[in-house]
């Protein structure tokens, strides 16, 4: 019986340890947002994933997961894009 419990307390402590270690690893991860000025779509989009590729490796992180990009018109003829993507280090 004492045997069954001292197993239960040590899986109920790596269970926790587990837990811990995981949100340590998901806390390093941050959402890494910038915008980009074109005449058109297509270069706008284009300045946002240079900003974003510079962004990310300038903060010592590497990007994880797709790229989500909004784009609105700007200022008299430029697009303004913003693009969004998640860095973990």
């Amino acid at each position: 019986m004492k045997s069954m419990l001292r197993m239960a307390v040590g899986v109920c402590a790596l269970a926790g340890f587990a837990f811990v270690a995981g949100t340590e690893a998901q806390a390093r991860c941050s959402s890494v947002s910038v915008q980009g000025e074109g005449l058109t779509k297509e270069l706008a989009t284009e300045m946002d994933k240079i900003h974003l590729d510079f962004t990310i490796a300038m903060k010592g992180t590497k990007a994880s997961g797709p790229v989500r990009t909004t784009c609105a018109p700007g200022m008299l003829l430029l697009t303004a894009c913003t693009a969004k993507q998640r860095a973990c280090s």
